[in-house]
């Protein structure tokens, strides 16, 4: 499998256990900087239920009968799907709207693009199962028995599955702004984009992923460049990062289209910049934690059978990342429909619901969110100042100030 990238050095490695969060958050999470954590899966309940002895000592491989089993059929929700006019782009300037059913846990074929991404599809646990059964004994090796590799992506099992405890949270990420949030509020209220009584758009970023040997994630940055951590249950992954700060290298020069796969040739016609890329590499082995900070580009592959419990989430050190991207796909959107703004009763509300359909957010929903964080943080700073607590707060009171200074800073 080539890769036409440049790799200029490894993502660091430390033992989760001997690290405090202090040194985490003084390390890796505040200046921006990924890492794989090892030696903080051990307890996990996924890591027995989930997986079989596998082919080498010490080594697992996915126990495929025991989801078809226990989790069959996947929740099925119906939301709104915003459609626009003139063409299947994110951004709409006329918007209707009709339900659809949706399996939270949709499947991805990695060998047929759609756009930026690669094309879903709609099938039960017990189809995904049977695809890749059926793969290993009367196709190749890498899963392709149709001429397609079926990746099971962003699967919400803790919302399907809120009893069944898979694993635990490690100290280093539980600082999640947005997963708490989502656990109690929609992100978006706009009704002709969201659906109230529909679960999925109260939904979350606490994800399962399953997919055979030879399965892959196109080149992307994150969902609203939220942090991410992805932990290898069993498996084996290559990740290639790229530093923010050369990530307007990879789009052409509209900056409009990146690049797809980092494994295709890339044209230099195109994408005049990508040849000064540097990147950085990691082989992620089972039950080691990779985190994923705000901003870097990466392309993930499956070298093995592998199953990944994976987080996106934010909070007061990424909270500034969030606020950037919403406010420059918002200039997109209003640059989108500019030719419209004259005959256009509320330029600005179509603005900010194109925003919210392409990025998943718009402002009012950005402003509610810092709004109740806020005013949590600031309840709980007053009550760490009663007599009764007040000498075992100070390391509390300074993160509920950091809290405050960063949601002052992007309001």
């Amino acid at each position: 499998m080539a890769c036409h990238v440049k790799v200029v050095g490894q993502v660091e490695r430390v033992d989760g256990e001997s690290l405090s969060y202090a040194e985490f958050v003084h390390r890796f999470m505040a200046p921006n900087r990924p890492v794989v954590l090892t030696g903080l899966t051990s307890s996990w309940r996924a890591r027995k239920d989930w997986t079989l002895a596998g082919p080498g000592d010490d080594r697992r491989r996915p126990d495929l009968g025991f989801f078809a089993q226990n989790f069959p059929s996947p929740l099925v929700q119906v939301f709104p799907l915003l459609i626009r006019a003139d063409g299947p782009s994110y951004l709409v300037r006329e918007w209707r709207t009709r339900t659809t059913t949706i399996s939270i846990a949709q499947v991805a074929d990695c060998s047929s693009r759609d756009f930026t991404d690669q094309k879903r599809l709609e099938m039960s646990m017990q189809e995904f199962i049977d695809h890749w059964v059926g793969s290993a004994h009367g196709g190749s090796r890498d899963g392709d028995r149709d001429g397609s590799l079926l990746y099971l992506k962003d699967w919400h099992f803790v919302k399907e599955y809120p009893d069944y405890i898979a694993y635990i949270t490690p100290t280093f990420f539980v600082d999640d702004w947005l997963n708490v949030y989502l656990d109690s509020h929609p992100i978006h209220r706009d009704s002709d984009i969201a659906n109230h009584k529909n679960e999925i758009n109260c939904s979350d970023y606490r994800f399962v992923c399953m997919g055979a040997k030879g399965t892959w994630t196109p080149l992307h940055a994150d969902v609203f460049r939220s942090y991410s951590w992805s932990a290898n249950v069993c498996g084996r992954k290559q990740w290639l990062f790229l530093p923010p700060s050369q990530s307007h290298c990879i789009f052409d020069r509209n900056m409009r289209s990146s690049v797809y796969d980092l494994h295709d040739d890339v044209s230099e016609k195109q994408f005049p910049e990508f040849s000064k890329t540097e990147w950085l590499e990691c082989i992620q082995e089972q039950d080691e934690i990779i985190f994923v900070p705000s901003g870097w580009y990466h392309q993930v592959h499956n070298l093995e059978d592998t199953i990944s419990i994976n987080h996106n989430w934010f909070n007061a050190y990424n909270l500034h990342w969030v606020w950037n991207l919403l406010y420059e796909d918002y200039k997109i959107a209003k640059e989108y429909i500019e030719d419209i703004r004259d005959i256009c009763d509320d330029f600005e509300g179509i603005c900010q619901r194109n925003l919210a359909a392409n990025t998943g957010m718009n402002f009012c929903d950005f402003f509610v969110f810092i709004v109740r964080f806020a005013l949590a943080n600031v309840i709980e700073l007053y009550h760490l100042q009663q007599p009764e607590v007040a000498t075992l707060s100070t390391e509390a009171a300074h993160h509920l100030v950091y809290n405050l200074t960063s949601i002052r800073n992007v309001a």
